[in-house]
């Protein structure tokens, strides 16, 4: 599989050590990552960034905000940005889920690198051809 282009990510996960272990997959496949602890963390990240962003990977199971919630709000500003939503507590087999007028892609964690790429280049690279001429 070709490699997806470098894009801006935002990792919002409660637990550190996910953060760092996702950070360091992103990293080694070329792409620019930001992370965020809960959901406040996100959104102020989000609206620092203004806009660049081109993915938001966020767990869907932590405290005081879920990553359902932390999506709405981020793509409430940001219409359109691609969200995928990670949960280990995922039935077997659910890949998405209707979201907001849109299908969202969900990723079971465990995952490798492998997964996280395929779902980068269907997340991020194919929308912007999409909108190409």
């Amino acid at each position: 599989m070709p490699r997806p282009r470098p894009a801006t990510v935002l990792v919002v996960d409660d637990l550190e050590s996910f953060r760092v272990m996702l950070r360091r997959q992103l990293v080694s496949l070329g792409h620019t990552v930001l992370e965020a602890a809960d959901g406040a963390e996100a959104i102020e990240v989000g609206r620092s960034r203004r806009g660049g962003l081109d993915l938001v990977l966020t767990d869907v199971v932590m405290p005081a905000m879920n990553g359902t919630e932390v999506a709405a709000l981020i793509c409430a500003e940001y219409p359109g940005l691609p969200v995928v939503l990670m949960s280990a507590y995922a039935p077997a087999g659910l890949t998405r889920v209707g979201f907001q007028n849109a299908i969202v892609p969900v990723l079971q964690k465990p995952f490798d690198a492998g997964q996280l790429q395929e779902l980068i280049q269907v997340a991020v690279d194919l929308p912007a051809k999409r909108a190409s001429p």
